[in-house]
């Protein structure tokens, strides 16, 4: 069980690279903006087991779980706002 805890407590930060990078990687399309945030995630791992004075997850398999559930954040993301665009365009739809 205590794998899970370690990637439970991964998430709020998969969440915000992903939120950071939409926000501020304009340029950048797909898996340029995936291995900008997979980067940014893997920092963050090693600062933390720099802290911890040691390894603790195996960076290759936490890199691709990483990869695994941010492209599942971003198409959860992008349900919502198709979400969030149907409902817009009903109500704007009904009024008239």
């Amino acid at each position: 069980m205590k794998w899970l805890t370690y990637g439970l407590r991964l998430l709020p930060y998969i969440v915000s690279a992903v939120s950071s990078i939409e926000r501020f990687f304009k340029s950048g399309k797909g898996v340029a903006k995936e291995d900008a945030a997979v980067a940014t995630v893997h920092g963050i791992l090693e600062t933390v087991e720099a802290g911890a004075g040691r390894d603790i997850l195996d960076n290759e398999k936490v890199q691709h779980a990483v990869r695994q559930v941010m492209r599942a954040v971003v198409s959860l993301q992008n349900v919502i706002q198709d979400v969030k665009r149907a409902s817009g365009k009903e109500s704007d739809e009904g009024g008239a």
